[in-house]
């Protein structure tokens, strides 16, 4: 396979390198997007930046509150301390094992698309936990609402990196 570099100054007829005879017609060669036939990239407006920012935020701020009230949930829902660690952890575990996933999965179907099933999801997880008749329930939602948690905030990074260029970035 031979590799082929195009650079703004020479012209590939005119280059003297031996690669340049063995390489494909222009035809057939990848388009190369200079600076100057590059688009740039969309600009997120105020709104939308807060909208992306907040799918960010969510997530990291439900995985500490929660400890602020552990105690009252064990009381209200009489569970022992293993039972709360769970609810901790598994927002955690399922949070930190689906994160690449939800990069994968927003690739494949598009950002906007999991970023905004990934909101969905987390209110109504969110809902879940707050209903949640038994300690048990609320592990479960709470695995769920890290698993939306996982779905959204791929998306938020990606779409920042995506929508700014240069030293905006």
């Amino acid at each position: 396979m031979t590799t082929r570099t195009v650079s703004s100054s020479s012209s590939p007829s005119s280059s003297s390198s031996p690669s340049s005879a063995s390489a494909p017609s222009s035809a057939s060669a990848p388009a190369v997007h200079t600076p100057a036939t590059a688009t740039a990239p969309p600009a997120l407006s105020g709104l939308g930046l807060f909208t992306v920012l907040l799918g960010a935020a969510l997530p990291l701020i439900d995985f500490f509150i929660v400890n602020v009230a552990l105690p009252t949930m064990g009381r209200d829902l009489h569970a022992g301390e293993a039972v709360l660690e769970l609810v901790v952890a598994g927002y955690g575990v399922a949070y930190a094992v689906l994160l690449v996933l939800g990069g994968r999965l927003g690739d494949l179907f598009g950002r906007r698309r999991l970023f905004l099933g990934g909101m969905a999801a987390f209110g109504l997880t969110s809902l879940a936990c707050g209903l949640a008749p038994d300690a048990w329930s609320l592990v479960g939602a709470r695995v769920a609402q890290g698993a939306a948690a996982a779905a959204m905030l791929p998306q938020v990074l990606a779409t920042i990196q995506a929508a700014t260029a240069g030293p905006r970035r």
